[in-house]
């Protein structure tokens, strides 16, 4: 499975064969699911049938090999849930995330791409307020505030990729680099033992690294290195930002955001079983500084 919500999967060569674990189907959703329950948010029955047939359809228009479900998040109207698919970008060898979100009618539309300029304009608003659940609504700006027209689907694209950055976790161990620097499913990974699922060490953020050392590490020939080139969850601030408790009765590690509360990965060590789900406000703790 993969570092998203249910699965993180990375386009493979044909001559790489497909793992069966790899495939998403209700089974893997309804284990995700039941694996995050603890964060408080479930789907109930008619979201879960609707969400499966909304994802099977996406899948076919898109043409794409799988569809993943991120979260949801809530509005003040209406909330959106979060789809994504894993599509090779040109000139990088780091597969690129595309986001679909939907309303309570489960038709999944591209999220919009925003620029780095409209992106730098949302993230200077500093908006608290929830969203309202109402894609072409314009954002309301705050009393003194000044910027230009936003729409709402500009902001939930910015902080999509804001909480994104911040969370997919993954094992370590879980991809690999092969000799032409493209990034794999490991297909030798068995999972985490358990005496190292509960370390922070062990598991890293499945996006293209920003860390100096996992730089580093990519562009190095040696494979002992090939196994540091994402950045490690323990380089994250500020430190303790990341809780981790282990559930003996389900036998499953979970990790929970203190930065995006709502974000929870989990990972059933010895087997290849992980993922994450985001269920919450898209507001970020930036009290947590001073709260550890």
């Amino acid at each position: 499975q993969g570092s998203g919500p249910i699965l993180h999967d990375t386009p493979i060569p044909r001559s790489v064969p497909r793992r069966t674990h790899e495939t998403m189907d209700l089974v893997d959703l309804e284990q995700g699911l039941r694996l995050t329950a603890s964060g408080g948010h479930v789907l109930n029955c008619s979201e879960l049938m609707g969400l499966q047939a909304a994802l099977t359809l996406l899948k076919s228009q898109e043409k794409v090999q799988s569809i993943y479900f991120w979260g949801k998040i809530f509005g003040t109207s209406a909330d959106y849930f979060i789809a994504y698919s894993m599509k090779e970008k040109a000139g990088s060898d780091f597969p690129e995330k595309a986001f679909y979100y939907a309303g309570e009618d489960f038709e999944f539309k591209t999220v919009p791409t925003i620029s780095q300029e409209t992106a730098e304009n949302i993230i200077q608003l500093k908006l608290t307020q929830p969203f309202e659940g109402v894609p072409g609504a314009s954002i309301e700006l705050e009393e003194g505030q000044q910027g230009v027209k936003l729409l709402e689907a500009e902001r939930l694209a910015q902080v999509l990729l804001e909480i994104d950055f911040d969370t997919a976790v993954a094992p370590k161990g879980a991809h690999a680099l092969n000799e032409s620097n493209m990034i794999l499913p490991n297909l030798d990974f068995k999972g985490l033992p358990a005496s190292e699922a509960t370390a922070l060490s062990k598991y890293v953020h499945f996006r293209p690294p920003a860390s100096v050392v996992a730089l580093r590490a990519a562009a190095r020939t040696d494979t002992e290195f090939f196994a540091h080139f994402l950045d490690a969850l323990e380089g994250d601030l500020p430190k303790g930002c990341w809780a981790v408790r282990q559930d003996p009765s389900a036998n499953v590690v979970m990790l929970k955001s203190l930065n995006w509360p709502g974000y929870i990965a989990y990972h059933v060590p010895g087997t290849p079983k992980f993922g994450g789900m985001y269920f919450g406000y898209a507001q970020k703790n930036r009290d947590l500084p001073f709260m550890i």
